[in-house]
């Protein structure tokens, strides 16, 4: 029975996943604004915004991908997360461009790529074509 017990214990402890870095600093946002960009211009096309508990842990898991490639693809627009009015994170993306599918973030005080699913990408394009839905 002990060692049942042990193998139970280390099972527990090895099974259970860390907290990404990026899970902590964004974890626990309670509003979002996604700014758009103006293809080929510096300059917001469009933003839109939620404080829907649901759409944030999305948009944060999307973030939170195995690191990338620092692509220099130039960005879509960004996703600026917050929680209780104060800024957590500013993350660039990048849906549009043939092989340039990323999120780019300050964590750590140190500019980390993460790779961005297909789904991602087709959830940012559904939001800046305006749907609301995906």
């Amino acid at each position: 029975m002990r060692l049942l017990s042990m193998a139970l214990i280390v099972c527990l402890t090895s099974c259970s996943g860390s907290v990404s870095s990026i899970s902590k600093q964004l974890g626990g946002s309670d509003s979002l604004v996604i700014n758009f960009n103006t293809p080929q211009a510096n300059t917001i096309a469009k933003t839109m915004s939620s404080t829907e508990g649901k759409a944030i842990k999305k948009l944060i898991n999307f973030v939170d991908g195995k690191t990338g490639e620092a692509y220099k693809c130039g960005y879509d627009g960004n996703l600026m997360f917050y929680k209780n009015g104060v800024i957590v994170g500013d993350v660039s993306f990048n849906y549009s461009g043939d092989g340039c599918h990323h999120f780019m973030q300050l964590v750590n005080d140190e500019l980390t790529p993460t790779t961005m699913s297909n789904e991602a990408a087709n959830f940012l394009k559904s939001l800046a074509e305006g749907k609301e839905w995906y």
